[in-house]
């Protein structure tokens, strides 16, 4: 069988089989088709040797030519650019005056009247828990020898007898005293069937009758 009448012939086929997919290669083809066309037919107007194809000005060591359609006045506006720009290039490089990353000390003055503590005086932490440890450890051994003093100053007072009533009484060391009284630097805070509770600088203390 003829191949062309073969392929017609499986192409019928397949087109029965599926029209969509026929229909959309056939869609194609002729794009296909259209695209091809168009570039022969640009092809055939922009063909070489044209009268009508634009001059491109060539630059030989920063000179550029005249274009073909003889404006001479572009041409040498081109060339002055292109010798400019190669006289720049050319040129040496200016030494910088100054370091950038220099840093001018003038313009960032001290002020005078701050105070700088270097770091030996300045405490850190663990130097001011030292301290205030020791000066609690100091406090409350004060306070224990001021109770041990106290102490021994109430014992020798010596309680003979105490006047029960609506304003109480006591007898110590032979002075009759009353709540709120002063005996032997103690002030008489609460006076009892048997003791008198005094106290001294905050520390009170208890006078028992024996």
């Amino acid at each position: 069988m003829n191949p062309a009448a073969n392929f017609i012939n499986n192409f019928s086929k397949a087109a029965k089989a599926d029209p969509k997919k026929t229909g959309s290669l056939a869609v194609l083809f002729a794009v296909l088709l259209v695209m091809v066309g168009r570039l022969v037919l640009n092809g055939k107007a922009t063909a070489p040797g044209s009268a009508n194809a634009m001059p491109v000005p060539s630059f030989y060591n920063g000179v550029s030519t005249a274009d073909a359609s003889g404006n001479s006045s572009d041409a040498s506006n081109h060339s002055g650019t292109a010798a400019a720009f190669q006289k720049w290039v050319e040129a040496p490089v200016p030494p910088i005056s100054r370091n950038l990353f220099a840093v001018r000390i003038d313009y960032f003055p001290l002020d005078g009247s701050r105070t700088v503590q270097s770091e030996s005086t300045d405490e850190g932490f663990w130097t001011k828990l030292e301290k205030s440890i020791n000066q609690r450890t100091d406090e409350r051994q004060r306070h224990e020898n001021m109770i041990a003093s106290f102490t021994v100053d109430a014992e020798k007072l010596r309680l003979q007898s105490v006047m029960m009533g609506p304003v109480p009484k006591a007898m110590i060391d032979g002075k009759l005293v009353g709540e709120g009284s002063v005996v032997a630097d103690f002030r008489v805070l609460k006076i009892e069937t048997r003791k008198v509770i005094v106290e001294r600088e905050g520390i009170m203390l208890a006078i028992q009758m024996k």
